[in-house]
């Protein structure tokens, strides 16, 4: 009982906070899509793990993931122009298994 008190209290608290959205202006680096997914592969030996679709916007997302040391990329692309949103390492599923 005790840990679902603290579970609902955080969640409270994360709630109020994350009431105040924002909107943040990053840059992203952008490259045809063929030149991107290529470096991807090649380059860092990352292959494509999830992909999904956003046809309002006419894009597509992929996470790319080397499965070997955990490096991960997050592209949203056309069918001309990719643009890499995120990178990272340690990458793991959303259960903690390492990927």
């Amino acid at each position: 009982m005790k840990k679902f008190l603290t579970c609902l209290a955080l969640f409270a608290v994360i709630s109020t906070v994350s009431a105040q959205s924002r909107t943040l202006n990053k840059p992203v680096v952008c490259d045809a899509t063929a030149t991107v997914f290529r470096t991807l592969v090649e380059e860092f030996k990352e292959t494509p793990q999830w992909r999904g679709q956003n046809p309002q916007q006419g894009t597509s997302v992929v996470l790319t993931v080397n499965l070997t040391t955990g490096s991960w990329t997050l592209v949203e692309y056309t069918s001309i122009t990719a643009c890499v949103i995120a990178v990272g390492e340690n990458s793991s599923s959303a259960w903690g298994i390492p990927v």
